[in-house]
């Protein structure tokens, strides 16, 4: 089979790099180590985009030759290359081990780095994936772990950075599991830590500031608290905006992640507004949220997060009186979350099941409303039910109400980050 010329470069360039692998083991200093972690990283996220093979053999070629810091930061390049590929159990496995690297917690600032973001990817994918109780530890053990290394060594910025961003993913991981007073007990004290550090000039990353708010925001709209939760959301979406930080192709976090921070801020902001039924400015946010999301994965526009966007604004159009317009949406969004009624139901999808069952509930209500689709509706409504372990009519309506039938649901908060369709009260 032939191999297209950028291929060939790029094995050719994977192949240049052994030597310097060898090299960088022999070496003494610990910042030769570091450069060619930085070349490798570099050379996975430019050059071997869409190539998941190269980018995890360079990868795990890299890791042969490392140890320490440099090994954790090569183990969540590969957990990184896995979530662009959905493969939730992969990221895990990457991941895990550097989160549980209890001995190594605060004796550089670069190693409580990397257990903090290894931390959060973790507790991400298991949430994705439905192991709850294993998220919910180790998000506790992240915010103890900030909490201790704060109490024992000089307070920086950074360090209450790391609080920060811990307490918001406990807060998410407490609401996720239902736990709404736990939620809002995390969320104020992520509020209370945005606010002190807003009132001493603010230095806390925009991107860690707009993720904490929308956790909040988030918790307001499952409540039903509308008005606060816009007032939450309008000021996360504007410290999305007012980001700064330019993605290194070198960072412990992959260059995207400003945007994918904006786009789940975006869908929670659109969600509000559709609550609110404000359908044109759900619709103007879902806009943004879908750009945004489409930038991910190197321009993929076929991932499963363009798929989430895709099926809000599909119901977003249903609600608005846009029957036809919303069918082709959702129909799309289910092809890229990777549903299908001939499916087995224990195939392996890119999203919690949660989503899932949303997403074919809301389509076979779709379905319902149109002339001859009621062998389709009656699929996608099993579809739904086979991923679903709650009563989906009383949380997202009748399968006819889109042809007026009552509606006392109280809905679902879509949580871009997690993949996963959050409780509401």
């Amino acid at each position: 089979m032939q191999r297209s010329a950028r291929t060939v470069r790029s094995a050719a360039s994977c192949h240049s790099l052994v030597p310097c692998l060898q090299k960088g083991r022999m070496s003494s200093t610990q910042a030769a180590s570091a450069q060619m972690v930085d070349d490798m990283i570099q050379f996975v996220r430019t050059a071997c985009q869409g190539n998941t093979r190269q980018a995890l053999d360079v990868l795990q070629t890299g890791m042969a030759h490392q140890e320490g810091s440099g090994h954790a930061r090569l183990q969540l390049a590969m957990a990184e290359v896995h979530t662009a590929n959905s493969n939730w159990a992969a990221v895990v496995d990457h991941s895990w081990p550097v989160a549980q690297q209890q001995s190594s917690f605060g004796s550089s600032p670069l190693t409580t780095q990397l257990q903090l973001h290894a931390s959060l990817t973790c507790v991400r994918a298991l949430l994705t994936q439905g192991k709850d109780e294993q998220a919910l530890q180790l998000a506790q053990q992240a915010v103890k772990n900030s909490h201790n290394l704060l109490s024992r060594e000089e307070l920086t910025p950074a360090k209450q950075q790391a609080l920060l961003e811990a307490t918001a993913c406990l807060a998410g991981v407490l609401h996720a599991t239902g736990d709404s007073e736990g939620a809002a007990a995390q969320c104020q004290t992520a509020l209370t830590l945005v606010h002190d550090d807003d009132a001493s000039g603010g230095v806390f990353s925009k991107s860690a500031v707009a993720a904490a708010l929308k956790q909040a925001a988030a918790l307001r709209l499952a409540q039903g608290q509308l008005s606060e939760a816009a007032g939450l959301f309008g000021q996360s979406c504007a410290a999305a905006e007012q980001c700064q930080e330019v993605g290194s192709n070198t960072s412990l976090r992959p260059p995207v992640w400003q945007q994918q921070v904006a786009a789940d801020v975006m869908l929670g902001a659109a969600q509000t507004a559709a609550a609110q039924h404000s359908w044109d400015k759900a619709e103007e946010l879902l806009s943004k949220a879908l750009n945004l999301a489409e930038q991910l994965h190197g321009g993929d526009s076929q991932n499963p997060q363009v798929g989430v966007v895709l099926g809000l604004l599909g119901h977003v159009y249903a609600r608005s009186k846009r029957i036809t317009l919303a069918e082709g949406l959702h129909r799309q969004a289910v092809k890229l979350l990777r549903m299908d009624p001939s499916a087995s139901p224990s195939e392996t999808l890119p999203v919690h099941s949660s989503l899932a069952a949303a997403g074919a509930w809301r389509y076979s209500q779709l379905l319902t409303a149109l002339p001859r689709r009621d062998k389709e509706a009656s699929a996608w409504k099993q579809v739904a039910a086979a991923h679903s372990s709650i009563e989906l009519e009383s949380t997202l309506g009748p399968l006819d109400i889109l042809k007026g039938g009552k509606d006392n649901s109280p809905g679902i908060v879509v949580d871009l980050l997690m993949l996963r369709a959050l409780p509401c009260w």
